[in-house]
């Protein structure tokens, strides 16, 4: 029996759920059951159908992500007719389940299929072969415009932060979830929902253990609307959520399966998760297996233009000496303000621990925005203009005033996958210098890009070591509203994993499993391989004429900062043959073992 965490339906699944599906092969009878709801989701009636065809589709990647139609033959045909005072209509929504019989038991057993309303024709009845035929649609279908959602003549603004009047001063920060929240209660009047936190990277437990310290350090900006939001007539309601989703990376909006309520929270990336399917059962109702890549779609060098920085303050006049940047701006205030963007043209490179001084107000340090450490050195060039943005902490009950370097004048950041190992072969720069293939030193002098991550996967089939360089080149749209190089490499590290893991999958068909659903980790065999691999469910096709059920997953790659967080230095070591090892100085273990990059 596969007992897992959580207690809803799609959480367990029992030894009972796994026979019924191995005994449905020989005794293929399904039920719809669909629960007919008001306006309030309040059950008026229900009707239990044969079910002649149809199929549900489940996209992990979409926001609408359920889809279905079917063809049933109901039982109560005078509430099935299309008019205003029958079951089926405009008004009214419906939450589905599929009946599964138990030939042990002689029952049907009901699996959850989600909430919906109805889309396209709403339902057709055909009299002669007594047959309704539905096409509908998750909720989200509700606020993209299709079934409401679209916004009149209303220009909707949401400010960064609210000010004092008569003096400027900023008075309160607005938050992105409460804007969110404001969002849907006020031009959607859900109330019906989950919104988790959206923000900084390094303010999420689920990538920083020390979140909560980050999060008081940076209590102002952390969750903070970056700048000025407004929205224009004609506009949906689901336009203006996924603005404030797609602020930073990695997040998903859906409405859950079984309470329908909205839901917004980060993609879950499964490291920690129990195998909601093994091999085993997986093998006893496989049908088929599709393999196939498509190797056009995949890339594993994601670089992201950002935004041209408008900064606030901008000077030329600017000397370093005892690694301190000391600049005059004329019309700069008599303190640091939090908040201010100021553009220098740096005259030299620093050393580690940099300051900047503007108008002898002070020395203060200039700060790396993703791990709040201070800069290393040569992060900035001789004759390059950087812009760095002034922030007040509140740290023991007092104000710490730090520079952010926010980048160049563009933001501008490259992820790379790589497996991790030095290429041993040189080649020739434009400067005459020689830099090692594949090196971070490599990638920033030949794409001319300061703010280069790798992101190291020693196993995966994708690496710039075994395909070559592949970009993807993210620019203009969404990304510019991209306001910093860390933000910007947060961003080309979530589409690079995207790019290969989107493209690194497998497609099985086996027997109907209606308890199924996405973002699922379950382990697998394929056909041409002896080893079992974990992957992640990313979207599920069910066909109920077939009595089949059509899955696409992922191939799951621990990442090297998991695989330390979770197995510790020797276990990460233990991935790598004595081979491997060998080509690496003690000081090169050191740094993989780190989570830095060669």
């Amino acid at each position: 029996m596969l007992i897992l965490r959580g207690g809803t339906m799609a959480d367990i699944i029992k030894q009972e759920d796994l026979l019924i599906v191995l005994q449905h092969s020989s005794d293929p009878r399904l039920k719809l059951n669909i629960e007919v709801l008001d306006s309030n989701q309040t059950i008026i009636d229900s009707l239990n159908c044969g079910l002649t065809s149809g199929s549900v589709s489940i996209n992990g990647e979409s926001d609408v992500r359920r889809t279905a139609n079917f063809t049933i033959q109901p039982t109560l045909k005078d509430k099935i007719k299309l008019s205003e005072n029958s079951l089926l209509w405009l008004n009214k929504d419906i939450r589905i389940s599929i009946g599964l019989y138990n030939p042990r038991t002689k029952e049907y057993k009901y699996y959850p299929l989600g909430c919906y309303v109805y889309t396209d024709t709403s339902g057709t009845y055909d009299a002669v072969n007594d047959n309704l035929t539905i096409n509908c649609a998750d909720f989200m279908k509700k606020l993209d415009g299709t079934k409401n959602g679209q916004l009149g003549s209303l220009i909707i603004s949401f400010p960064a932060y609210k000010e004092n009047e008569e003096t400027g001063e900023v008075m309160e920060y607005n938050i992105i979830r409460n804007a969110v929240i404001e969002t849907l209660e006020n031009l959607a009047q859900i109330t019906n929902y989950r919104i988790d936190d959206i923000g900084e990277y390094q303010a999420m437990p689920e990538y920083n253990d020390d979140w909560e310290k980050y999060r008081e350090e940076n209590v102002t900006t952390w969750n903070t609307i970056p700048f000025d939001q407004e929205f224009s007539s004609g506009c949906s309601v689901l336009s203006i959520l996924t603005t404030f989703r797609d602020l930073y990376p990695n997040y998903e909006m859906f409405f859950d399966m079984e309470t329908n309520s909205f839901i917004c929270q980060l993609r879950p990336m499964c490291y920690e998760d129990d195998i909601y399917l093994d091999n085993h059962f997986l093998q006893r109702v496989l049908i088929s297996e599709n393999t196939s890549v498509d190797m056009t779609t995949v890339r594993n060098i994601c670089e992201v233009w950002g935004q041209v920085i408008d900064v606030d303050f901008y000077s030329e006049d600017c000397s370093y000496k005892n690694n301190t940047y000391t600049a005059s701006i004329a019309g700069y205030d008599d303190e640091y303000y939090n908040g201010d963007t100021i553009g220098l043209k740096i005259p030299a490179a620093n050393e580690s621990d940099a300051q900047i001084n503007i108008n002898e107000l002070g020395a203060i340090g200039i700060y790396n925005e993703a791990t709040d450490e201070p800069i290393k050195a040569n992060e900035l060039k001789a004759d390059n203009v950087y812009a760095f943005k002034i922030k007040k902490k509140r740290v023991d009950q007092q104000d710490v005033i730090k520079a952010y370097l926010l980048g160049q004048w563009q933001v501008h950041a490259i992820n790379v996958l790589t497996n991790g190992k030095k290429s041993g072969q040189f080649v020739t720069g434009s400067d005459g210098e020689e830099y090692e293939l594949y090196s971070k030193e490599y990638f920033q002098k030949f794409y001319n890009c300061e703010r280069v991550d790798m992101t190291i996967i020693a196993n995966s089939p994708f690496t710039v070591e075994k395909l070559g360089e592949i970009p993807d080149i993210k620019v203009s749209g969404e990304f510019d509203n991209i306001t910093s190089n860390d933000l910007a490499a947060d961003r080309a590290k979530w589409e690079n994993w995207k790019n290969c893991r989107l493209t690194d999958n497998i497609t099985i068909t086996t027997a109907l499993l209606p308890f199924l659903d996405v973002n699922k980790k379950v382990s697998y065999k394929r056909s041409d391989s002896d080893v079992e691999h974990q992957y992640i469910i990313t979207s599920i096709s069910h066909d109920f004429s077939g009595y089949t059920t059509t899955i696409t997953m992922y191939r799951f790659y621990p990442l090297y900062e998991m695989l330390i967080k979770e197995a510790g230095n020797h276990g990460v070591l233990n991935e790598y043959s004595y081979g491997v090892l060998s080509k690496y100085t003690h000081e090169d273990l050191t740094t993989i073992i780190s989570g830095e990059e060669l």
